[in-house]
């Protein structure tokens, strides 16, 4: 689902988009939690991410999607690339094999993206608010977490 939909399509700044905020605390957090996990995230440009989770559900069907959604996240995160643009993700869909006319046709049909708005619908009506989500036995876990209070969660909730 999306979490920030009203992203323009050729995305928007992190620093603009988030500019009530306090940047530097925002900074921090993203460059320590990128140490924690072996990452050196970029975080500059927030992206729009319909077509790509368009595109991912496409790779799903075709039994690529976790290579390309590795793919979508490095380019994303790592990379600074704006995920939003159908040439960024035809070019990343070809690195790990996926018929990039197919994907194109894919992406160009407005069912498609439909699709993804209504899974953020769905998401909305579960109190989803950020990713990942965990949800055990009717009990929600939202955000990225320490994974002792993943396991905690877990426990409590088997």
């Amino acid at each position: 689902f999306e979490i920030h939909p009203d992203t323009p399509k050729e995305g928007k700044l992190t620093a603009e988009y988030f500019k009530n905020h306090d940047a530097g605390q925002m900074k921090q957090y993203i460059e320590n939690f990128g140490k924690d996990v072996g990452m050196k995230l970029n975080g500059k440009l927030l992206a729009n991410s319909k077509l790509s989770l368009a595109a991912n559900n496409f790779a799903r069907e075709k039994g690529k999607f976790p290579e390309f959604h590795e793919a979508v996240f490095k380019a994303n995160f790592e990379d600074g690339k704006n995920i939003g643009e159908i040439t960024v993700l035809l070019d990343l869909a070809e690195g790990v094999g996926i018929d990039t006319q197919e994907l194109k046709t894919y992406l160009e049909d407005e069912a498609n993206l439909k699709k993804v708005d209504e899974s953020s619908k769905e998401a909305q009506m579960l109190g989803i608010t950020g990713v990942p989500t965990f949800i055990l036995n009717n009990k929600v876990l939202v955000g990225a977490q320490p994974i002792e209070v993943i396991r905690e969660f877990i426990q409590n909730n088997s």
